[in-house]
């Protein structure tokens, strides 16, 4: 890729974004290493990247001289877009919305507690503040980039469930209601089962 030098922003998990922006601009967004296949903060940030990076790809495709001035607009929007990698953003004709991971977190955190089925968290307990002191509940973590997240929870299953029926409930349920309460789009929901009660 060429242009000017990206700034060496660092996503939560440690990561820099230029490799990750390298990555997608190379084509290889798919291609996940160890530590993106667990990160949900990288997960979060490629796909957001690939999604900006599509105008650049759609003219690369038919092959003319991309102008300078899509490329530039590409990238900028890109290197926008990991500038607060803590925070998700949603543009509107009037402005923009910042939301941060942790509401991320704590939105999925209630939604998978509410799916039938869901015990506790394990692997990682997590008491949760704003619930009676002591009750446990799904450990979440997630990453943001621009529009995107990527939601990873970590819940023990009541006894006799079907897990992968479960599993589908959950990241339905989540998916929705991120989408519908922060205006982010949900990229991956990935559901640990550690355990059964």
């Amino acid at each position: 890729m060429t242009g000017p030098a990206l700034p060496d922003t660092r996503l939560p998990c440690g990561r820099s974004t230029g490799p990750l922006l390298e990555q997608v601009a190379e084509g290889r967004a798919g291609e996940l290493d160890a530590h993106q296949r667990t990160c949900p903060h990288c997960r979060a940030a490629l796909a957001e990247f690939d999604r900006l990076w599509a105008p650049v790809r759609a003219v690369a495709a038919d092959r003319p001289q991309a102008p300078p001035s899509v490329v530039e607009a590409a990238l900028l929007r890109v290197r926008g877009a990991s500038a607060g990698p803590e925070y998700g953003r949603i543009d509107s004709p009037l402005g923009h919305t910042r939301v941060a991971a942790r509401v991320v977190v704590a939105l999925a955190r209630h939604l998978a507690a509410q799916v039938p089925g869901v015990e506790v968290a394990l692997g990682g307990l997590v008491t949760d503040g704003h619930q009676d002191a002591g009750e446990v509940v799904p450990d979440v973590e997630a990453g943001v980039t621009g529009g995107s997240t990527a939601v990873q929870i970590t819940l023990a299953a009541a006894y006799g469930q079907d897990l992968q029926a479960l599993g589908e409930r959950i990241r339905a349920v989540v998916a929705r209601g991120v989408r519908e309460v922060t205006g982010l789009e949900p990229v991956d929901v990935t559901v640990h089962v550690d355990d059964v009660w």
